[in-house]
């Protein structure tokens, strides 16, 4: 991420903590917009127009009197460069202004962090909806967990469909050799000509060839997911 650049709680960001306060209620940041105006940062602005409104993407506590909000933006959505950004209160109130420290070009991963220092903002700050960073984490482990159980079950599948096929050739060539010896037996004791006897154990050769190649090609295919995950 990107490091934190100059912010400042507007005006009207400091009435809606001060009220806030007053009446025990707590104030909602909900949004980012990004824009690309270079605008000074002024207490008194009230608006700024922007490229981009986005939901925080999450947020944490680093103190009790320090909040950082981040909101990132994939370089698929980065369409425009960002010189400013502001954080928006839910119902729409220019709450804070900041700048990144330089501007963040587009098509690039725009990831903007403002923190808020400002006493007692734990207390006055709505974090009911929002998303926490630590939270966040605990959903990425999660799901980085269930990918590799998804492709231990694959392999252990695989696995298990590699062990069949070898069971299944060495039965297979245990059949094979028995009839081998069978036709032998016979061939002593009725005078079967040799050049049947090849002929038969050529077309056994043949089907046993087969089942050797069909089982290569899976042990093959085992063998390169094994040296991809390696």
């Amino acid at each position: 991420m990107n490091p934190v650049g100059e912010s400042i709680v507007t005006a009207q960001g400091i009435y809606a903590l001060l009220e806030a306060n007053t009446r025990g209620e707590r104030v909602k940041v909900k949004s980012f917009v990004f824009s690309e105006e270079d605008v000074e940062l002024d207490p008194n602005r009230t608006s700024l127009s922007g490229w981009l409104q986005k939901d925080i993407s999450l947020y944490t506590i680093v103190d009790s009197h320090t909040v950082e909000f981040v909101c990132d933006v994939s370089p698929e959505d980065a369409t425009h460069y960002t010189k400013t950004a502001g954080l928006l209160l839910e119902d729409g109130t220019l709450f804070m202004l900041a700048k990144p420290p330089f501007p963040f070009p587009p098509m690039l991963r725009q990831t903007f962090k403002i923190q808020l220092r400002y006493q007692n903002a734990q207390e006055l700050l709505d974090f009911g909806y929002l998303p926490f960073y630590e939270t966040e984490q605990e959903l990425s482990i999660l799901e980085v967990a269930a990918s590799l159980g998804n492709e231990v079950l694959k392999l252990s599948e695989q696995s298990g469909n590699f062990t069949m096929a070898m069971a299944d050739y060495y039965a297979f060539k245990e059949e094979t050799d028995g009839r081998l010896k069978e036709l032998e037996r016979k061939a002593a004791q009725n005078g079967v000509s040799i050049e049947e006897i090849m002929l038969t154990m050529l077309a056994n050769s043949a089907l046993q060839g087969g089942q050797i190649l069909a089982n290569a090609e899976e042990i093959g295919l085992l063998k390169t997911h094994l040296q991809l995950k390696e």
